[in-house]
């Protein structure tokens, strides 16, 4: 049964039938689980295990990423001798995490060290008579690791041990506050014509270290910018006098301000906006909400900043829609929205984003019509994707979906949570979105895309 399940693993995930659920994951944890998952295998052959976490980020599949820690470890407790040591730790080595478990068994010989990931090898032909196992476990490793667009190798030499090591895409550490100039804390000019949010929000500000400029005023914004030249602006739209809108044209339209970052701070969602808006770095809904303030912010200080990343769903779920269109304006996306295959093929060459979210099946096509038509668009061949279906894809299907980078989903096994932070993990990695790393979300941010889930009246979803 092992035998055929590993066979059947390893055939399911070549054939792209078996779905990477990734996510930001803290390889700590994911050694500390694979070490509980071998322990009692360890103390049966009296062999010590040695584990060393370290809270670093990687981007993967953690279920997928512990099955490659825990084979490797049972190999190496495996070809261990009693008394001795079986050692699991990790770096960060540039932008990749190494882990590495190695032993003090006899060793591999050098003929060998390639061909032990191929199907069915064992170091010597003895070893499945005097030790069991399929010689499964690290060609199924290679392709796990190989779909987290990682390497794996193997360092040994006879008599003296070996260490397999496996390195993967690793993410930035979290940042804890509000990221800060080098000498100077960062400076925000807070312009609202409401007294109690500009107090409320230079409260807010100042306990992180910020430096606030008031305005209460359009007009006053302007002046102010010229003079002060704040990192970051926080811009109310609706104003008497001089309005957001037309204050932050104004401030990208004069040399002095025109490089400073606008955040617009409004009751209004981006698809309300009256006209457009030039060169924005964030939007952040009213009421004030201090986590997503704070990513908004950070986001501007730390980014390049452009016009707002555009997002278009294709999905025929209003109530799914609305979700994840909530979920993606709190890090300042802008979404837009089809929910036929007709209306997808005229909305996408019109808005031209810079990500798709497309659901295979729709009440008048499907989301390979809409990739073929796409396949023809010059500027939008290589669209990114995150597409997901009722049920996993063949190999074929997935190829026929394909645009630019693609992550594939699939219905009932997600959450709106999760297509948001796979949305945003997609836009990290072709340099542009939010600048938030998936997953990056305290309990304060939890609970207010909680409270707005609550307050769309689907908290059931």
């Amino acid at each position: 049964m092992r035998l055929i399940n590993d066979v059947l693993d390893i055939e399911r995930i070549e054939a792209g039938q078996v779905t990477m659920e990734k996510r930001d994951c803290e390889a700590g944890e994911l050694m500390r689980e694979a070490e509980r998952s071998v322990a009692a295998v360890a103390h049966e052959a009296e062999v010590a295990l040695a584990v060393s976490p370290v809270e670093a980020r990687l981007w993967g599949d953690p279920d997928r990423i512990v099955q490659v820690l825990t084979n490797l470890l049972s190999n190496a407790i495996k070809f261990s001798f009693a008394g001795g040591t079986v050692r699991l730790s990790v770096e960060q080595r540039g932008e990749e995490l190494c882990f590495m478990v190695s032993d003090e068994g006899r060793g591999i010989p050098a003929e060998r060290l390639e061909s032990i990931f191929e199907r069915f090898q064992q170091v010597d032909s003895s070893d499945s008579r005097e030790r069991g196992g399929t010689g499964l476990g690290l060609s199924i490793c290679r392709i796990i690791v190989a779909q987290h667009s990682g390497r794996i190798w193997v360092d040994s030499e006879p008599d003296q041990g070996s260490s397999f090591h496996v390195a993967l895409p690793a993410l930035a550490p979290r940042t804890p506050g509000l990221a800060r100039r080098p000498k100077a804390p960062p400076s925000v000019l807070v312009c609202d014509d409401d007294d109690v949010v500009v107090e409320v929000v230079t409260a807010l500000l100042e306990q992180r270290g910020c430096r606030v400029i008031s305005a209460g005023s359009g007009k006053e914004a302007l002046d102010l910018a010229a003079a002060e030249r704040p990192d970051v602006i926080l811009l109310d739209l609706l104003m008497p006098g001089i309005s957001g809108w037309t204050a932050t044209a104004a401030l990208k339209e004069r040399p002095e301000t025109s490089d400073i970052p606008i955040v617009i701070f409004s009751a209004l969602t981006p698809q309300e906006r009256e006209t457009p808006v030039p060169d924005i770095a964030g939007w952040v809904a009213k009421p004030v909400d201090e986590a997503n303030l704070i990513r908004a912010l950070d986001s501007a200080l730390t980014a390049p900043h452009g016009d707002l990343t555009r997002v278009a769903i294709v999905e025929d779920d209003l109530d799914l829609v609305e979700v994840i269109s909530a979920l993606l304006e709190i890090q300042g996306i802008e979404t837009f929205h089809a929910q036929t295959a007709a209306e997808a093929v005229e909305l996408i060459p019109r808005v031209e984003p810079d990500l798709l979210v497309l659901d295979v099946m729709l009440p008048d096509g499907d989301g390979f019509e809409i990739a073929a038509t796409l396949r023809r668009h010059t500027r939008l061949r290589a669209l990114p994707l995150v597409v997901y279906s009722a049920r996993d894809l063949n190999a074929s299907e997935r190829e026929r979906l394909r645009l630019g980078e693609t992550e594939f989903l699939v219905k009932g096994r997600i959450l709106p949570q999760d297509i948001e932070q796979r949305v945003v993990a997609v836009l990290e990695r072709i340099g542009g979105g939010s600048d938030r790393m998936p997953g990056d979300l305290d309990a304060d941010g939890a609970e207010a895309i909680e409270d707005r889930v609550h307050a769309l009246g689907r908290g059931e979803r």
